[in-house]
C-alpha cells in the first residue's frame, strides 16, 4: 500500500518519506515490519495499522498527527521508484484511474493538529479520503 500511496504522491508533486520499520502502541501491539509514508508536514499515512493491529481507536488509520500521543514509529527511509507497470499490477489499475491527491497539499489547521495531539488519532476530516482514492 505505501508503494502505491508514494506511486500516486510522486505523480502529484507531493513530497514525502517512505518509511519501513516498527509501530508500537501502547497497550495494543506492534507491527514489524511496517511501513508508512511521512508528509512534511507533520503527517503521517498509515493504512495498514488496524489490519494488523485490529480496530482499536489508538491505532491510527488514514491521514494523522506525528505528534498523537501513545505511538512510537521508529524506521529509516526507503526509494519508491515510480513505475506504472509496477502499479498495475498492485492495483490492476493505472494511475490515471486515481484522482489527484490535491487534498494532501494543504496542511492540517491548528485545531486539527490540536485534536490529533490530544486523541491519538487525527479528525476524521483529516483522515477522510475521497473514495477515488482507494486502493484494492
Amino acid at each position: 500500500m505505501t508503494r502505491v500511496i508514494s506511486n500516486l504522491l510522486q505523480r502529484d508533486g507531493i513530497r514525502h518519506t517512505p518509511m519501513a520499520g516498527r509501530l508500537a502502541i501502547e497497550g495494543v501491539g506492534q507491527i514489524v515490519p511496517h511501513c508508512w509514508i511521512e508528509l512534511e508536514d507533520g503527517r503521517r499515512i498509515d493504512l495498514r495499522a488496524r489490519m494488523w493491529l485490529g480496530d482499536d481507536p489508538r491505532v491510527p488509520h488514514g491521514i494523522v498527527s506525528t505528534h498523537a500521543l501513545g505511538m512510537q514509529y521508529e524506521g529509516e527511509p526507503f526509494q519508491v521508484v515510480s513505475n506504472p507497470l509496477v502499479f498495475w499490477a498492485l492495483t490492476d489499475r493505472t494511475m490515471d484511474a486515481f484522482a489527484p491527491a490535491s487534498f494532501l497539499a494543504a496542511p492540517l489547521l491548528a485545531s486539527q493538529m490540536a485534536s490529533a495531539d490530544s486523541s491519538g488519532r487525527g479528525s476524521d476530516q483529516a483522515r477522510a479520503q475521497p473514495a477515488s482514492t482507494e486502493v484494492r
